[in-house]
């Protein structure tokens, strides 16, 4: 039944009423008028709430809203009330954009407190006005992980605006399935089961346990000159009715605002094409999300659109944990993704010394440089005596590319932007090198200009999340990933073929693929090891692995390759170890296939004659024997110093692959020092600290040592001795 309401927005104090405030029942939206009055129809129940969308010069307050459920039909007046905030109308704003708290995870071991103190710690650091956490808020959406978070937002001084994410309807979507009971029905891949069982309650939509403790899942506000609209996108949480009423509601939100008005947009999911194409036109300038637990930034049809890992968790790209800031003023919003450091103590401003500890043995710095952005999992890659970088800037979204350095005196030579992120190594070629963006656009760059020879969009493209690295070999650049591999022309760019193996990428991975003879060898998240012709993409062989987090890429050793495989997180808590396989190319023989590595997944691989050298994200360099598996040696590093393993905090890790170097082994760590082990014994022979995370492989050129830190240096390390392994 529709009733008509009618009502006022007053000023606390005054009590004088409110012109041009918006006022909405989540599908329709009006305005008071000269006396703060407003009309407006409702559907008790199905307009679930009533809320003002609170103006620029008021406190954000909790009771900005409403709810309709067990109103009289006879109810007639709905009025609000809202508090001045003293230089609230400026036209300046510093925001902090949050996602993916995941409160009672146990997994990732969150809880309501945790996340209080990583919000103070927060603002302790970058002293935000605002703070908006886009979803995913808890791990299951139980109305105690719901009270949870609203508990541990309430009070941490500065306003928390909450959005609806999926998890946060995953107790009424799953109904009595428990988490455990579900990751191992995606496990053994019984999406059927899955699909049955979410069948039988989608009709309903599954916000309600959202909406009883924290109020309407969408909603807008405006702060600092600005809108902001808080809409979340994961429509298979919505029934059908609830879709069509959120879709009119920010119609008729954005069309209520004044001509050129600035308008931020926060979703959960990455907006889709058809989303950013509504949005066209509407003065929508910024797009931020969450969900993939990942940083990704780009510039589409001139929105720029930012992905923010979580605040509490290592990323699924293995980015720190942390938040976006945006300051708005004149101009372009400044964004800056800022990894959060326990007890909330940033990491030096100042450039950290490199610390040369005793028995550093001949090695010494050769040169420094200053990189535009931060070195990430991106190896330096070493070609005719230059050192080639990829940059990820995730402050700018025209600051990524590829940059060449010369060896010798570390000069740049030239810097070529890209589209988007390359988040990983450039695949080095005669006279080129290939980068591919995270957004799937394919370069190919001469490496004495750095002139863009051609670009090629990988289908999907730019909603796309690739993080591997492309192959140059014979006359074609292969690409390879979950959502699928491909062969393009060495010359033209021309695609001569390309397999799709998923609708999407399924988050980020850095396992790349491997060329043996004709085969391409690529690993799959949550499948395991395909091999396809290379002259054409025809599937050869594959093995299927479990597989959920970024593992190493394959190693080869002669005719054998060596692959990591993943414990689940039940088996893991029980100390199983995680088993490697070891395949005989080119029929992808299985040799063996063992729990055998002391962790639940490799980080990074390498193989030496018969021997093993792996990497863990628990803080380990092992060295196995490649015929039985037998574990020969195990050193440990020290604490992180950023948080950045996929869904874990406060851990000791390494994300980097060890390198060989004559008789040692060279590996970085998160504890941001390179660590110069024994191969025979894995003794340490040497240590060099250099005060931010190193989590990606050196390079070894005939000038040195090369190697990237966390914070945006290129580091060239003079070995006399020109031990090359």
């Amino acid at each position: 039944m529709t009733i008509q309401i009618e009502g006022m927005v007053r000023e606390a104090g005054s009590g004088r009423g409110l012109e041009n405030v918006c006022v909405s029942n989540g599908e329709h939206v009006v305005r008071t008028d000269a006396e703060g009055r407003y009309g407006l129809e409702i559907e008790p129940g199905e307009h679930r709430f009533v809320w003002v969308s609170v103006p620029g010069g008021f406190r954000l307050p909790a009771d900005f809203h409403r709810p309709t459920r067990g109103w009289d039909v006879s109810r007639r007046d709905v009025d609000f009330e809202l508090v001045p905030e003293p230089g609230g109308e400026r036209g300046t704003l510093r925001l902090a954009h949050v996602t993916d708290t995941h409160v009672g995870a146990e997994g990732y071991r969150m809880t309501g407190e945790i996340v209080r103190g990583d919000l103070r710690d927060l603002i302790g650091e970058a002293a935000p006005d605002v703070i908006v956490v886009s979803g995913d808020l808890t791990d299951w959406g139980t109305p105690p992980e719901l009270e949870s978070f609203r508990e541990a937002v309430a009070d941490v001084g500065v306003p928390v605006l909450p959005m609806f994410g999926g998890h946060d309807g995953n107790r009424e979507r799953f109904g009595d399935l428990s988490a455990e009971r579900l990751a191992e029905l995606k496990r053994n891949r019984q999406h059927q089961e899955i699909r049955r069982i979410v069948k039988q309650r989608e009709g309903d939509g599954f916000t309600r346990n959202y909406e009883e403790v924290l109020g309407p899942s969408w909603y807008s506000f405006d702060r600092g000159g600005r809108h902001f609209v808080l809409y979340p996108n994961e429509e298979n949480f919505y029934s059908p009715a609830d879709r069509e009423r959120k879709r009119a509601w920010l119609l008729a939100d954005l069309a209520a605002q004044p001509a050129g008005r600035e308008v931020v947009v926060f979703t959960h999911i990455p907006p889709s094409a058809a989303l950013l194409e509504l949005l066209g036109g509407s003065g929508v300038r910024l797009v931020l999300h969450g969900h993939w637990h990942a940083s990704k930034l780009l510039v589409h049809h001139g929105i720029t659109i930012a992905g923010t890992p979580p605040l509490g968790i290592g990323g699924l790209d293995t980015r720190a944990r942390g938040y976006r800031l945006i300051d708005f003023g004149e101009g372009e919003p400044r964004i800056s993704l800022r990894p959060l450091v326990r007890g909330g103590s940033s990491l030096s401003r100042e450039e950290p010394p490199i610390t040369l500890e005793e028995g550093s043995g001949p090695l010494r710095v050769r040169w420094t440089r200053r990189l535009p952005a931060g070195l990430h999992r991106a190896a330096p890659v070493a070609s005719d005596g230059r050192v080639l970088v990829s940059l990820a800037h995730e402050d700018d979204p025209g600051g990524s590319g590829v940059a060449c350095f010369d060896g010798g005196s570390g000069e740049r030579q030239w810097l070529t932007a890209t589209d988007s992120a390359v988040k990983n190594s450039v695949a080095a070629g005669p006279g080129c090198c290939a980068a591919l963006s995270v957004c799937g656009r394919l370069h190919l760059l001469e490496t004495d200009s750095g002139r863009l020879r051609w670009q090629a969009d990988l289908p999907g493209f730019p909603e796309r999340w690739a993080y591997t690295s492309p192959l140059i070999a014979g006359d074609a650049v292969f690409v390879g990933n979950r959502g699928g591999c491909g062969a393009f022309d060495l010359e033209t760019g021309e695609q001569r073929w390309y397999v799709v193996f998923d609708s999407g990428d399924d988050g980020p991975c850095y396992a790349g693929p491997r060329i043996w003879g004709d085969l391409l060898v690529s690993f799959l998240p949550r499948r395991g090891l395909l091999a396809l012709d290379r002259r054409d993409g025809g599937v050869v062989w594959e093995r299927s692995l479990y597989v959920a987090h970024p593992l190493a890429r394959p190693a080869l050793a002669g005719d054998l390759l060596v692959s990591g495989s993943e414990v689940d997180e039940v088996h893991w808590y029980h100390g199983d170890p995680a088993p490697l396989i070891v395949l005989r190319m080119p029929a992808g023989e299985i040799v063996w296939h063992r729990p055998v590595l002391p962790s639940r997944y490799p980080a990074g691989l390498a193989v030496r004659e018969d021997r093993i050298f792996a990497a863990t994200p628990d803080g380990e360099a092992l060295c196995l024997d490649l015929h039985s598996g037998e574990l020969l040696w195990r050193y440990g590093v020290g604490d992180d110093l950023l948080d950045m393993v996929t869904a874990r905090r406060q851990v000791r890790s390494i994300l980097a692959d060890p390198v060989l170097h004559g008789g040692r082994v060279l590996v970085g760590a998160n504890d941001g020092c390179l660590h110069i082990l024994d191969t025979e014994t894995g003794a340490r022979e040497s240590r060099i600290a250099f005060g931010s995370p190193i989590s990606a492989s050196v390079c070894l050129s005939a000038d040195g040592i090369c190697l990237g830190t966390y914070d945006g240096r290129l580091v060239c390390l003079e070995d006399p001795t020109g031990s090359r392994g």
